[in-house]
């Protein structure tokens, strides 16, 4: 074809239509397509380590080798062929699966001292909206669980898995995933989906239209409930998908989310897709170096855009869940992230109290509709603002006897409705000069005259040490709770 700056040629192009095989649902972004897409097998392409190119008509395989170092057999630089051992591929995406159902579940399984690696990818296998939150993924993993009732995963090491690592879908009852070590995933560690029915009443006589795949009856226990993560290790995560996590929880509850660390991510740490029935306790953790490749989230990240009818809260059938709590955790939010704790879309229920909570552009966020937010006796190291939230009549959500130090500004309760219940005071603020003069157009000691954020304090940033001693203080107050 002649190149594109002839004229002649500008006049002869047509639209094409582009048919592919395969994929379309990764990604969701909260619809039923894809906003992002990939082309691969290109040979053309083949121009970085760990790459392949395979020619199905002369069935050859090019590969282009990743060892890149003098003992691995090649020079510095220069990559070598594989080992002489062999070159081995994979096409098995689930390694170990477990299946039963609500009613007739597998019980007091046991996986422990296992390395699990080498699971082919599933960036182009069926992918599902699980809830009303942005993500959509495979239902499967490497152990893929189904049905369960006391099954638990301990001091195991899951490496190089081109997909998720472990997956529990439907009912499931104590299951406990516990000091393993997730390393170089393509997707996420664990994801837990449970299940709903369309149902709007008792005997189902009223239901939702045949076809809407998020139904929100919850009250048949279909779900991921009281499940434990505790002191796993996870890095590198989200090789390949970008929509990925450390932990991710749609239509589940009651789960406690303890002593991990988790870093070296593209997105969230945790994410929880929707409010379902609550419950969920998320302590001494430590997260950072997460949403390195979007600048968005934070290493916490929750929606709760629809609506779900349990009896967890009151025993009876509702759709106030129970709430969740984030305690004494240490969440470092770099990479431009937008909080440590990103409450976004209607995402309510919440009480965020005595955490270490480091940059981000805001501390406490309440917007898109999010009520019952309160964040109290947190630290605040080096934020935007202290927090963003808007004020609904009857939904309230609080900032109390928090310390934050902010790089621009404090709103104190400068834009909130008094009426509406929204409660802001006893906080110790501090900004780079210790000065802060525009509070709805005043200083904040004139605003403060006014009967306005009482007994909050206003300061100049401390010094490095003292900062590092407040923070050790939190997070050792933290294990011995």
């Amino acid at each position: 074809m002649p190149p594109l700056e002839d004229e002649h040629v500008l006049d002869e192009c047509h639209e094409a239509t582009l048919q592919f095989a395969r994929g379309g649902t990764q990604g969701a972004e909260g619809l039923g397509y894809a906003e992002s897409w990939y082309v691969e097998n290109v040979l053309e392409e083949l121009d970085s380590p760990g790459e392949w190119f395979y020619n199905a008509t002369t069935r050859t395989l090019f590969y282009f080798p990743n060892a890149t170092h003098e003992e691995d057999g090649g020079d510095v630089g220069h990559p070598a062929p594989p080992a002489s051992s062999g070159f081995v591929a994979t096409s098995l995406q689930v390694l170990i699966k477990v299946s039963g159902s609500h009613q007739h579940p597998v019980r007091d399984l046991a996986f422990s001292g296992l390395t699990l690696r080498d699971a082919a990818s599933t960036s182009f296998s069926p992918h599902g909206l699980p809830s009303g939150g942005d993500w959509a993924l495979p239902r499967q993993a490497a152990i893929s669980l189904t049905g369960t009732d006391g099954v638990r995963i301990a001091a195991n090491l899951f490496t190089h898995l081109d997909g998720n690592a472990i997956f529990a879908g439907g009912s499931h009852r104590r299951l406990a995933i516990e000091s393993n070590e997730f390393a170089w995933l393509g997707g996420s560690a664990i994801a837990l989906w449970g299940e709903t029915s369309p149902c709007l009443n008792s005997n189902c006589t009223v239901a939702l239209p045949k076809g809407v795949p998020m139904g929100p009856d919850g009250r048949e226990g279909t779900q991921p409930m009281g499940t434990t993560v505790l002191g796993n290790l996870a890095r590198e995560i989200g090789i390949w998908q970008k929509q990925s996590s450390f932990f991710f929880q749609a239509v589940s509850a009651m789960t406690t989310l303890r002593a991990n660390v988790v870093f070296n991510g593209p997105r969230a740490a945790l994410n929880f897709n929707d409010g379902f029935g609550g419950g969920d306790e998320i302590a001494q953790n430590l997260l950072l170096n997460m949403c390195r490749e979007s600048s968005d989230h934070g290493p916490w990240n929750s929606w709760d855009r629809v609506p779900y009818i349990t009896t967890l809260r009151t025993g009876r059938p509702s759709t106030l869940p129970l709430g969740r709590r984030l305690h004494h955790n240490f969440i470092i939010a770099n990479y431009h992230a937008q909080e440590a704790v990103d409450t976004d879309d209607g995402s309510s229920f919440l009480t965020v109290d005595s955490n270490v909570l480091a940059y981000g552009e805001n501390g406490l966020k309440a917007v898109f509709g999010g009520h019952h937010l309160h964040h109290h006796t947190n630290l605040y190291l080096f934020v935007g603002t202290c927090f963003d939230f808007t004020a609904f009549k009857g939904f309230a959500s609080s900032f109390i006897n928090n310390t934050c130090l902010f790089r621009t500004g404090y709103y104190s309760d400068c834009n909130l409705t008094p009426t509406f219940g929204h409660r802001v005071h006893g906080n110790h603020v501090a900004s780079r000069d210790g000065k802060l003069d525009d509070v709805c157009g005043d200083s904040f000691a004139e605003w403060q005259k006014r009967g306005h954020d009482v007994h909050t304090t206003l300061d100049r940033w401390p010094v490095a040490v003292e900062v590092a001693a407040q923070a050790e203080r939190l997070v050792l107050a933290g294990l011995r709770t």
